[in-house]
């Protein structure tokens, strides 16, 4: 009898909860709900992740032994690998197989016929992927920055580099849905998936540093994927100045602006191909 009170007053509160959060959050609660389903239905594979994060992070691992084998064990290089990885993980969406996925089996027709955007969907999913990721890939990359702690420095501009955060976010949310979009001409979303998923892992620098690059290759600095990782870290590492910052946010915004738009865009022409042959 005295556990069937606990639990009832246990319930009494997460509704007193659920309610106050309702009456400040108004209509936009239903996002806030929508992001706390989606990590609850992320933890039904909680180890599937945990297990993704650890790959991720022997991966990660390799590229830190080649550079140390090379000499090159100086703190720059290890910081802009070790937090700049950090970066990358907390900054993917994870959306590019579920659109593709929903595109290919059909799925797409009953998320449109809720009473709320596609792209608002993905844009909240995202935000709860990116909150799943962060934990996870945390505790995996914990042991190896405990062991190079000594090479790592923590007074980097933290400020500025949260400021990245959202632009990182906007711009990789966009690129993976255009991805994923892809499969309205594709049979298969995979090779596409792929790709992308390449493209982030060696223009972003998470496989690099991209300032060890020859001079001709010094453009891929300047990719909406540096913004993943190198951008960020060369500020946390104050290799750029007020000036540089400043281009640099901007052209952030300018990736994000555009790259959603050509999303939303290559959606709608999806959307029209497919009404064409009847789908």
């Amino acid at each position: 009898m005295p556990q069937n009170n606990a639990n009832s007053t246990t319930s009494t509160k997460l509704i007193h909860k659920e309610t106050f959060l309702q009456r400040i959050l108004g209509n936009n609660y239903k996002w806030f709900y929508l992001v706390k389903y989606w990590i609850k239905s992320k933890l039904i594979y909680f180890w599937s992740e945990v297990f993704i994060s650890i790959n991720r992070t022997i991966t990660l691992l390799g590229v830190i032994i080649i550079f140390l084998y090379l000499g090159k064990n100086d703190e720059p290089i290890l910081n802009y690998l070790l937090l700049g990885n950090l970066f990358f993980a907390i900054t993917d969406p994870v959306l590019s197989w579920f659109v593709s996925g929903d595109v290919k089996d059909g799925k797409l027709t009953k998320w449109l016929m809720y009473p709320m955007k596609y792209t608002d969907f993905l844009f909240f999913a995202a935000v709860a992927n990116c909150l799943y990721m962060s934990v996870t890939y945390l505790v995996s990359l914990l042991p190896i920055m405990l062991i190079f702690h000594q090479n790592i420095s923590l007074t980097g501009n933290f400020g500025l580099i949260l400021l990245c955060l959202p632009i990182a976010f906007f711009i990789r949310f966009s690129l993976q849905i255009l991805t994923g979009f892809t499969a309205f001409w594709f049979t298969e979303g995979s090779g596409s998936n792929h790709l992308m998923q390449n493209l982030e892992n060696l223009l972003s620098g998470s496989m690099f540093p991209l300032f060890i690059l020859p001079l001709h290759f010094q453009f891929l600095q300047f990719t909406p994927f540096a913004y993943f990782l190198h951008i960020p870290m060369q500020i946390y590492l104050d290799k750029y100045s007020p000036l540089q910052i400043f281009y640099t946010f901007l052209g952030g915004v300018f990736w994000s602006i555009f790259l959603y738009f050509l999303a939303k865009f290559i959606f709608k022409m999806g959307l029209k191909k497919n009404e064409s042959v009847g789908l």
